[in-house]
């Protein structure tokens, strides 16, 4: 059987950091518009080759750099600190590499400034990224005149705008869908806690009241098995009885099929309440409670029997019925009753409050005198004036 905890110490599954064909061939492809500067440049001959030479440096640094970018944007994990560090140093080793090539190759040296741009904004965080980037579209503009004696041709320029755009864009929404994995993993974490707490209520207060009438039970069987070995027999076959019944409990509890029954509670606490020497007042039918408040009303019968017989030392409970509305009143202790049960801060009556408010009603506690648990909800309207 797969457990709540279980699920939560499940190790995650890290995405492969290979890249796919589709990748490489992403990374590579850009790498075609350096083809046509770098072997007309060694063509040329000369100190061409030499910037030709700088240009493919250019394009090898870009090819590893942008693959090592795609391989972490690829595993789902961002870039840390260090390795945006060392992008920013690549891309500035790339644009000193251009901007040393430019008085050897002319306007075709600047065929390297969009590979610089693209790593930049693949990796840095966004908007220093996008800072950076045009920074360095501005400061070859303004250099390009005394560099080559022209001015920074416009479509140069505009293919390194584009493809920075394009690659801030890609990261922007690498970004966020790592956010939103983030949260869907921490959406489903959560849902994985709210069901152990839920778990944890629903087995607190199954034990607490099925233990509590063990002990009760066994006390009593410890009492008359010399007095009346035969009472003391019927005692232990009910305590074998009702430690099966928890056991089941537990089990359907845990299998998430467990069904309270109103009427079968009000019948149990009947029998642990008189067997407690309590006297116990209960109506004899539950077919006037709305439907959607049985459960609820069950677990509160449950929860206020445990109440009556651990805490209170009543000599009397009497139960109240209605379409909406259930109380539970004894005559015991109240406030003088153990601290955080009677006053009504335990964990079973916080756990009846978190059901209560589930379905839209109010749990009240009052032990000014007695003990008295009041469950109720507005009226409902199922079809007739309730």
């Amino acid at each position: 059987m797969t457990t709540p905890e279980a699920t939560t110490q499940k190790p995650s599954r890290p995405r492969s950091e290979r890249l796919s064909a589709t990748t490489w061939l992403w990374v590579v492809f850009w790498l075609i518009f350096l083809v046509q500067p770098v072997t007309s440049n060694i063509t040329a001959g000369g100190g061409r080759t030499a910037g030709a030479c700088i240009l493919i440096a250019g394009g090898l640094l870009y090819g590893v750099q942008t693959t090592r970018i795609m391989r972490r944007m690829w595993s789902g994990r961002p870039l840390t600190t260090t390795e945006q560090s060392i992008t920013g140093l690549v891309a500035m080793v790339m644009t000193g590499g251009m901007l040393a090539a430019a008085p050897l190759l002319g306007q075709s040296a600047f065929a390297l400034l969009p590979y610089c741009v693209v790593v930049l904004a693949l990796g840095s965080a966004i908007k220093v990224g996008a800072t950076l980037a045009l920074s360095l579209c501005a400061a070859t503009y303004a250099l390009s005149p005394s560099l080559t004696g022209k001015p920074l041709e416009t479509g140069l320029l505009f293919a390194a705008l584009a493809s920075g755009a394009a690659a801030g864009l890609g990261a922007f929404s690498a970004a966020r869908g790592r956010e939103a994995e983030v949260a869907r993993e921490d959406a489903a974490l959560l849902r994985v806690q709210e069901e152990r707490n839920r778990m944890a209520r629903d087995l607190h207060d199954i034990l607490g009241h099925s233990l509590t009438v063990i002990t009760m039970k066994a006390e009593l069987a410890g009492k008359l098995v010399d007095l009346d070995p035969a009472k003391a027999k019927e005692q232990i076959a009910e305590l074998e009885q009702l430690s099966r019944s928890a056991l089941a409990d537990v089990r359907t509890t845990v299998s998430g099929y467990r069904e309270m029954s109103l009427s079968g509670e009000i019948a149990r606490a009947r029998t642990a309440l008189t067997d407690a020497g309590v006297r116990a007042d209960m109506p004899m039918s539950v077919d006037a409670v709305s439907p959607d408040l049985r459960e609820l009303f069950a677990w509160a019968v449950r929860e206020a029997t445990t109440n009556v017989i651990r805490h209170s030392g009543a000599s009397r409970c009497t139960m109240t019925i209605e379409p909406t509305r259930l109380v539970v009143a004894d005559d015991g202790r109240g406030s003088d009753a153990t601290p955080g049960t009677a006053a009504g801060s335990g964990n079973g009556l916080a756990g009846l409050r978190e059901r209560a408010e589930a379905v839209g009603a109010s749990v009240a506690v009052d032990t000014s005198d007695g003990f008295r648990l009041t469950v109720g909800a507005p009226p409902r309207n199922n079809g007739e004036t309730r």
